[in-house]
């Protein structure tokens, strides 16, 4: 495969943790952020000032709960359990197209199950240190 053209589906963009899809995906989001620093004075005529302050980001989503799911559930919870930083991906693995990697701790993980309903989890993974944007090979 090479480059996708044009826009990107959704659905090609997947989240993986060391190198393993989540598997069952229904959503999920990068999400990026930064701190502001305040540097207002008395010199800024009564208007805030701000300066560029500390980076993050997150990854969250949304999967079907699934008990044969080859990284579901019981994988995420380890992960929790475990307090330990993983590298996670979110990419659509096709050559030419971006993706960013980063370490991140697992920070949530929630399961539901509603009366006749699909059983879904949601998770969030909070990066530490930079997120990098790459391109696939």
């Amino acid at each position: 495969m090479t480059m996708t053209a044009g826009i990107i589906n959704g659905t090609d963009l997947l989240i993986y943790i060391g190198g393993t899809k989540i598997y069952h995906s229904t959503n999920h989001s990068l999400n990026l952020g930064m701190s502001p620093r305040d540097a207002t004075t008395k010199d800024s005529a009564a208007w805030r000032a701000l300066l560029g302050g500390l980076r993050n980001w997150s990854i969250s989503g949304d999967a079907l709960m699934a008990m044969d799911a080859a990284y579901g559930y019981s994988e995420l919870q380890a992960v929790l359990i475990a307090r330990t930083a993983v590298t996670v991906k979110f990419s659509s693995e096709v050559a030419g197209d971006y993706y960013w990697s980063g370490s991140a701790l697992l920070t949530v993980l929630d399961l539901e199950a509603g009366t006749e309903d699909n059983a879904s989890m949601s998770y969030t993974l909070e990066g530490t240190g930079a997120l990098t944007q790459y391109t696939g090979t």
